[in-house]
């Protein structure tokens, strides 16, 4: 079972209302799925404007929504692992619809980790990429201060354990940030346990640093 998150969490009304109707990427929708998982808020709140946007269809004649939306989804994704074997209470806080992804929970990941403090989990789409949206999990030590970097298109960063901080504002589980091309930020990992991130980039990030440029094709974001 996913552990929950019952107080209120950063969300996009327009994000989910382009979920509810169908309209999402499939990196997007899995990330929305997530949420929604997490948090009981987002969960309602997706429930309504799914129950407004059939309401609308029956009004206006339109077409429901295809069932096999999910299906035609996870069917772009890498098939799963065998195991499904989930620990308790570490794993508890990979949602279901990650789980099914991973074949298993948080405490398993074969992370990718080329530089120290940071490693990454390719889900959909590859490091490789010019465009369109990648999906992989993100892993940050606690205490260490991400690079200065911006964007190509959007940033989608869904928290799944620890917190960030960005200039005021602090970003926890069950939280989703989202940046575009008109932004620049440097997030601080706050200290105390990893913080795991569910990630979707539109392009590899523009690093300012002249370091993190350098090693940014071996880190792969």
């Amino acid at each position: 079972m996913t552990a929950k998150v019952k107080t209120s969490v950063r969300c996009v009304d327009e994000s989910l209302t382009e979920y509810a109707i169908g309209a999402l990427s499939p990196a997007k929708h899995i990330i929305i799925a997530c949420q929604s998982e997490i948090s009981d808020e987002v969960a309602e709140r997706i429930a309504f404007q799914e129950d407004l946007a059939a309401t609308l269809m029956v009004d206006v004649g339109g077409t429901p929504l295809s069932p096999l939306f999910m299906g035609e989804v996870l069917a772009k994704l890498p098939p799963r692992c065998a195991n499904d074997k989930f620990e308790e209470p570490y794993d508890s806080m990979a949602p279901n619809a990650l789980r099914h992804i991973l074949g298993h929970g948080l405490r398993d990941i074969p992370w990718k980790s080329l530089v120290p403090g940071v490693a990454v989990h390719d889900l959909l789409g590859n490091r490789k990429y010019k465009e369109g949206d990648r999906l992989y999990l993100l892993r940050a030590k606690g205490g260490m201060q991400m690079p200065e970097h911006g964007h190509k298109g959007e940033e989608w960063t869904l928290i799944l354990t620890g917190s960030y901080t960005v200039g005021d504002d602090t970003y926890m589980r069950g939280d989703l940030h989202i940046e575009d091309d008109t932004t620049e930020h440097s997030p601080y990992i706050n200290e105390g346990e990893d913080c795991i991130c569910l990630v979707m980039t539109q392009a590899p990030l523009k690093m300012k640093p002249f370091m993190a440029k350098l090693v940014q094709p071996i880190v792969g974001i």
